[in-house]
């Protein structure tokens, strides 16, 4: 089956992994930017990018929708992901299990994703493929089987999908607890994978609604990353993808948050469980919605400022909580800004058995203050800097982090060109801008508070 959620890490931590070596490889080169970054449009509406890859003659191919968990209905919760679940069955042409069985026959990779912001499709191939390929996906955008007999199977997998990866796993729990709160009324609320009790009412009615709305050829974006040009693909394209009819149905656009601020900052969400075997601590912030500021590079200092924080044994809060105190065994800090609304950044702990909630709170409140007072030290700036450009070079030979670094910031309207040019904002943060955005960006009354704590009682969690 298809792996059905992307519990948003998507967009930033592939594009700071991908563009930093591209930045790598440019600067080898000594010509700055020189990933030739190719697009057109069908007239039906559909973008085409091209992220070119000539090691070898293999291609993924990629459709991404500008559609995801944010476009469900009220009280559909879970219907683009239980859609991207259907998009895997029969169709008009290709009966049930071909589109699986052919690619596979062909000796290819294919999977999906469901996120917030979208939902994307794959399948990566030798070049000779591509073309059946693209039938296959044309094929099933618009002449897909929708039946009850189909959705109730589905609907029944989804269903027990959610048991196994989060009713019964605490964490998940947790971060649905904390999500409802910081996003509260807001289009991030409510979980990828839905309620409970909405999804066991989604229908075969609701389904063909949201396949008519949304899987269109003006709502979708091919992105085609490997070894072939626009020259190329452009006849393909036009011959599989041309005569989709488009829905003339632009995505509604949500106006940016009125206030970051969140209800009861201060009080933490706490849950028990006795199947918890390592306490956590965490806190998110709210982050202003990318598009919505108007100087990108803060978000680029954000990024710094996670590594600072907490981006390895070097960092502020691993030395302060782990090495010093001994109160933490592990800490995580991220931000996650390139999203269609509201960011966030993470701080995650994992607490030693000896360690208090209350305690790692003051730690880490403590850390956030000095850094919003005091700009970062040159060598601090710098070692933050490299590290998550050395970081990215692992993804040097992964075509997938081509296709995902690109497809993820295009379809939430991100241009290319911004993509190619990230590694040089990080590399232009200042460390008083590094300052700054600690100081303006988190906030307590922007944030919410997770407690996830070991219980001898049963756990009680009606999602």
């Amino acid at each position: 089956m298809p792996s059905m959620l992307v519990f948003r890490r998507h967009a930033l931590a592939i594009i700071l992994l991908f563009t930093s070596v591209v930045a790598s490889v440019a600067e080898s080169q000594n010509q700055p930017n020189s990933l030739a970054i190719e697009t057109a449009r069908l007239a039906n509406g559909m973008e085409i990018i091209i992220v070119p890859d000539h090691r070898s003659q293999v291609v993924t191919h990629m459709v991404w929708f500008r559609v995801g968990s944010i476009d469900d209905p009220e009280g559909k919760s879970g219907i683009a992901h239980f859609f991207e679940h259907l998009m895997f069955r029969g169709t008009k042409t290709n009966g049930e299990g071909e589109f699986w069985r052919q690619v596979n026959a062909m000796g290819g990779q294919l999977n999906a994703f469901t996120s917030y912001d979208f939902t994307g499709y794959y399948e990566r191939v030798t070049s000779d493929k591509l073309a059946e390929v693209m039938r296959l996906e044309a094929d099933r955008m618009q002449n897909l089987i929708i039946d009850k007999k189909i959705v109730g199977i589905e609907r029944d997998v989804i269903l027990e999908e959610r048991s196994i990866r989060v009713d019964s796993n605490p964490r998940q729990i947790l971060s649905e607890k904390l999500m409802a709160r910081l996003h509260a009324g807001a289009p991030y609320d409510t979980p990828i994978i839905g309620w409970r009790d909405e999804i066991a009412k989604l229908n075969a009615t609701d389904a063909q609604a949201f396949y008519q709305r949304y899987y269109a050829p003006d709502n979708a974006i091919l992105l085609v990353a490997g070894d072939i040009t626009m020259d190329e693909l452009l006849p393909l394209a036009k011959t599989y993808y041309g005569p989709l009819k488009a829905a003339n149905k632009p995505r509604e656009k949500f106006p940016p948050a009125a206030s970051l601020q969140v209800a009861e900052y201060q009080t933490p969400e706490k849950y028990a469980d006795p199947r918890v075997r390592q306490q956590l601590w965490q806190r998110i912030f709210r982050l202003p919605a990318y598009h919505s500021v108007a100087d990108k590079g803060d978000f680029a200092a954000l990024a710094v400022a996670a590594e600072i924080l907490g981006g390895g044994p070097t960092s502020r809060l691993h030395q302060s909580l782990a090495v010093e105190r001994k109160q933490a065994a592990s800490i995580n800090s991220y931000a996650d800004s390139w999203q269609l609304h509201e960011g966030m950044f993470l701080i995650s702990a994992n607490l030693m058995p000896q360690a208090q909630f209350d305690d790692i709170a003051v730690l880490v409140e403590a850390e956030i203050a000095a850094l919003a007072e005091r700009a970062p030290e040159a060598n601090e700036l710098a070692r933050a800097k490299v590290q998550i450009i050395a970081d990215s070079l692992y993804a040097r030979d992964s075509q997938s982090y081509l296709a995902n670094a690109f497809g993820a910031a295009a379809v939430i309207g991100i241009e290319p060109q911004a993509v190619i040019d990230w590694p040089q904002l990080i590399d232009s943060v200042s460390a008083e801008d590094v300052r700054r955005v600690v100081s303006t960006m988190l906030v307590p009354q922007h944030s919410v508070t997770g407690w996830l704590i070991q219980a001898d009682t049963e756990a009680s969690y009606a999602p």
